[in-house]
C-alpha cells in the first residue's frame, strides 16, 4: 500500500512540475530583475537586466501606476539613465506615494515592483564638510544635501575618519541627527581624512554615498585650531 501511495505521489509531482512550467503566471517572471532607486528629491531611475539570449533589438516597455490610480502610464524617458532603464524627472515623480512598476518585452514580463518612494530613496552626500584640529580632538561640521530640508526629510549621519596613509578606517555610527560632532582621542600633530554620509532618520531607504573627503591636521594640544582642507 505504501509503495502504491509513493508511486501516485511521484506521478502527481511530475504532473505539477510540468504544469508549472506552462501555466506559471506571466506576472511571476523575475527574469528581468527590475529595480528602482529614488535620488531624493530629484528623480527616480529604474533598471532591468534582459534575459540571457535576448535579441539585441528587443523593445522593452516600462509601465507604472500610483496606488489608487487605475490607469497605467508608460515610461516617458528611456534615455537619461542609460540602456535598459527608465528615468522619472521631478516633474513626473510623486514623492511619498506607492508605485506599481513592471516591464514587458513581447511575452516576457517582470514581477510587479510595489514600492513607496521613501523605501527606495537616498540623497546626495552631505555638503560643506569641514573640521578643526584641537590637538587631542577634532571638531567636525557639515550641512544637509542640496534640496533636502530637515523639516520634510530629517536625516541621520555617520562620520568616517582615518589617519592619512593608514588603511584602517574608524566610524562614528552614533552621530544621530546633529550636523556637528567631536572626535576624541586623536593623535596630536597627525593628518586625518574625514567623510560623512546620511540616511532618512526613520530608517527607510539607503545610505548616501560618502561626501567628498577633507583632510585636517589635528595640531598640537596647545596650538591654535587648524582648519581642514578639501582633498
Amino acid at each position: 500500500m505504501a509503495g502504491m501511495l509513493n508511486y501516485y505521489f511521484l506521478i502527481w509531482a511530475v504532473i505539477m512540475r510540468i504544469s508549472g512550467r506552462h501555466l506559471a503566471p506571466k506576472g511571476a517572471s523575475s527574469s528581468l530583475h527590475l529595480r528602482c532607486l529614488v535620488l531624493y528629491p530629484k528623480c527616480m531611475s529604474c533598471h532591468w537586466t534582459p534575459q540571457d539570449g535576448a535579441a539585441s533589438n528587443t523593445t522593452f516597455h516600462l509601465s507604472y501606476k500610483r496606488r489608487g490610480v487605475t490607469e497605467a502610464e508608460e515610461c516617458k524617458d528611456y534615455v537619461t539613465s542609460g540602456p535598459n532603464s527608465c528615468y522619472f524627472s521631478r516633474t513626473n515623480l510623486c514623492l511619498y506615494w506607492t508605485y506599481e512598476i513592471w516591464v514587458e518585452a513581447g511575452n516576457q514580463m517582470s514581477e510587479k515592483l510595489i514600492v513607496n518612494t521613501e523605501d527606495i530613496a537616498k540623497t546626495e552626500p552631505p555638503e560643506g564638510l569641514k573640521a578643526t584640529g584641537f590637538g587631542t580632538h577634532l571638531s567636525v561640521e557639515w550641512g544637509y544635501p542640496p534640496g533636502v530640508a530637515a523639516s520634510y526629510f530629517p536625516l541621520v549621519f555617520e562620520l568616517q575618519y582615518q589617519e592619512q596613509g593608514s588603511g584602517e578606517r574608524e566610524q562614528e555610527p552614533d552621530v544621530g541627527e546633529q550636523t556637528s560632532y567631536y572626535v576624541y582621542d586623536v593623535k596630536p600633530d597627525t593628518v586625518y581624512i574625514l567623510a560623512v554620509r546620511c540616511k532618512n532618520s526613520d530608517g527607510k531607504g539607503f545610505w548616501s554615498d560618502w561626501s567628498t573627503p577633507v583632510t585636517v591636521n589635528s595640531g598640537q594640544a596647545t596650538a591654535k585650531p587648524v582648519q581642514s582642507q578639501a582633498q
